[in-house]
């Protein structure tokens, strides 16, 4: 059981919270198809309802968005908002470094990122009162509470009545204009109980906006797919693909039933589209790693996290209008039990090496500029160290960092208390920083968008902050 340790609040006292047992797995699993037909048929079916609009200052800016979700509460404390002068207890471990931006310092552990600190915007005042993961991660993806988890409890199952997943509204309202994926999911989101994708669906848009999702494979350099893609990437007689093999492996083994499966006369042109996309040359290769230069490769890092944000960059060229490349672990920055260990040893060096090598890479190549890159969590963790020496749940101030098109780099955004407990100034919701990828994305925030049973809703009720826009 996991408890918050709890500080004086300004407002009022915090309940002790805790997991449930395990509930009954979602039926309705993330993937890009079904074993016996297309699930993103309905993507050629259904048509934005509205345009894509052409850059006007900072809105519409950025080409595609890559949000990378380090899942389980990242310590804002011992990552992007030390606190050196607070007593023991609350400082922790880590000592601060400076960046390449003068006055501005972060965690010791991020070496890498401190080197380029002028590219992005920390924000440091976040906060909301969804104070575990599941319903912070819903949160956090959606921009949007979860509406029942008050009845239904801190890990509700998810259901297509479920806000969308940001990734799904862009795929609704900023269709790929090239043929690819609209929204692919690196790695997926996994909650305790078994409710594997609360907030990472599409909900109530329907599966036609659900994202094309890559599971990790920790064994080999490439990307491999054996719950989907093994399920999906069939022949023509419905023989499954086995072993582990890797996805390009995955991908020309089957592309020559879905091209045979294309040109059949009784599918319908949605379907007969689906087929295409997926046996097209140009959707393998960019998944293909291997065609990376081995210096590109090395840079990144070898873990499962890095491959996949070098694999995110390709898909940005390949013209993906969103990736989301989550943690690689069940909640892996859920640091209840040696936080200080793991974010020294594993956490944090894989996450600056990684999440550096990315905007490093995409700024060499040009592409930061149109390219929005977003780095969060669903909280961060509770500024007293309790007396276990590790850090709680504590979702009432932490810090995200955002890059790239639109944003301005260098700067701080927001501030916290004496002990990173609570916004001090400029306190930013995620319904905030929704409206603001929204906004950089060229889709109005105030804008409508109708569900699958023709019900209209709001985008986001968050406000842009126009405090770290360029």
């Amino acid at each position: 059981m996991m408890a918050v340790t709890a500080l004086p609040s300004p407002t009022a006292s915090l309940p002790v919270l805790s997991f449930r047992g395990p509930s009954r797995r979602e039926a309705l699993r993330v993937g890009g198809l079904g074993f016996t037909g297309l699930a993103l048929n309905g993507l050629f079916r259904s048509r934005a309802t509205a345009a894509p609009v052409p850059a006007r200052g900072t809105f519409g800016r950025a080409k595609a968005c890559i949000v990378v979700f380090n899942y389980g509460g990242p310590s804002h404390l011992d990552l992007w908002d030390m606190k050196p002068d607070a007593p023991v207890e609350v400082r922790g471990e880590f000592k601060p470094i400076n960046t390449n931006v003068p006055g501005t310092q972060i965690g010791e552990r991020l070496p890498r990122l401190a080197a380029l600190a002028d590219k992005y915007a920390i924000v440091r005042s976040v906060t909301h009162n969804d104070n575990d993961h599941a319903i912070g991660a819903y949160l956090a993806l959606t921009g949007y509470s979860h509406p029942k988890h008050e009845t239904l409890g801190i890990e509700p199952p998810a259901t297509p009545q479920d806000m969308p997943a940001m990734g799904s509204v862009v795929a609704k309202l900023r269709p790929a204009a090239k043929p690819v994926f609209p929204y692919v999911a690196l790695g997926d989101l996994r909650h305790f109980g078994n409710n594997d994708s609360l907030g990472a669906t599409a909900g109530c848009l329907g599966s036609s906006y659900e994202p094309y999702t890559l599971p990790f494979e920790t064994r080999t350099n490439q990307v491999v797919d054996t719950r989907t893609v093994t399920a999906v990437m069939t022949d023509t007689k419905g023989t499954d693909l086995s072993g582990r093999r890797t996805l390009l492996d995955q991908m020309n083994r089957a592309a020559p039933g879905l091209q045979a499966a294309a040109g059949a006369g009784a599918l319908d042109d949605a379907s007969r589209r689906a087929y295409e996309l997926l046996s097209t040359s140009a959707t393998r290769e960019a998944f293909d790693l291997s065609r990376e230069p081995r210096k590109v490769r090395d840079a990144y890092g070898n873990d499962p996290f890095a491959r996949n944000c070098l694999l995110a960059r390709r898909l940005v060229e390949a013209g993906v209008p969103l990736t989301t490349l989550y943690s690689t672990g069940n909640r892996d920055w859920d640091t209840h039990g040696r936080n200080f260990f793991h974010l020294k040893n594993t956490l944090a060096p894989q996450m600056d090496r990684g999440f550096a090598a990315l905007l490093a890479d995409l700024d060499a190549r040009g592409r930061l500029d149109d390219t929005l890159v977003v780095w969060m969590g669903d909280m961060g963790r509770t500024p007293k160290i309790n007396r276990d020496a590790v850090r709680d749940h504590w979702s009432f101030c932490y810090s995200v960092v955002l890059a790239g098109a639109g944003v301005k780099g260098g700067i701080v955004y927001g501030s916290s208390d004496r002990l990173a407990a609570y916004p001090s100034t400029n306190p930013v919701s995620p319904a905030d920083l929704a409206a603001t990828i929204y906004h950089l994305l060229g889709i109005d925030p105030r804008g409508e968008i109708v569900d699958q049973q023709a019900r209209p809703m709001v985008v986001s009720k968050g406000d842009v902050v126009k405090g770290v826009l360029a």
